[in-house]
């Protein structure tokens, strides 16, 4: 039995590593799509004056930018109620769920990211959800159609 085992071992070592990379490129190359397909619909309105202007893979993140075309990042960082809206944003962050373009990242180790930027670049913040996510809502998410 411990001499199958020991005979077995390496195949079932590189048989993980062949299922494991193969996992990562299905990822990519959904991420790559879903990439593909929301920014053939940009520049797009997100809300009031910001704009959704551009989406771009990282690593296993699918980074969404939204510019603010007159706000400064850092003034906005300091500013009464700016976790409030970073915690509105994060809870808003379901409503990529929905999207059909979304859907095939659903059961893999993609990140959905909104980053939101100033007119120099300027972070003000990001906000994060694992696709996966997406099946187990909190109970404050947005509706999904």
């Amino acid at each position: 039995m411990m001499n199958a085992l020991r005979t077995a071992s390496p195949l079932l070592v590189a048989t993980g590593a062949v299922l494991m990379f193969a996992g990562c490129t299905n990822t990519q190359a959904r991420l790559q799509q879903a990439q593909a397909k929301i920014a053939a619909t940009l520049p797009a309105p997100y809300y009031e004056d910001l704009v959704t202007e551009a989406v771009e893979v990282d690593g296993n993140r699918l980074v969404m930018r939204i510019r603010s075309p007159s706000g400064d990042a850092a003034r906005t960082r300091e500013a009464v109620g700016f976790d409030l809206l970073k915690q509105s944003e994060q809870r808003a962050l379901y409503e990529l769920c929905a999207l059909p373009e979304i859907a095939p990242l659903l059961d893999t180790d993609a990140i959905l990211v909104r980053r939101f930027v100033d007119p120099k670049d300027a972070p003000f913040f990001d906000v994060e959800l694992p696709a996966r996510a997406c099946s187990t809502p909190p109970a404050d998410a947005p509706a999904q159609p």
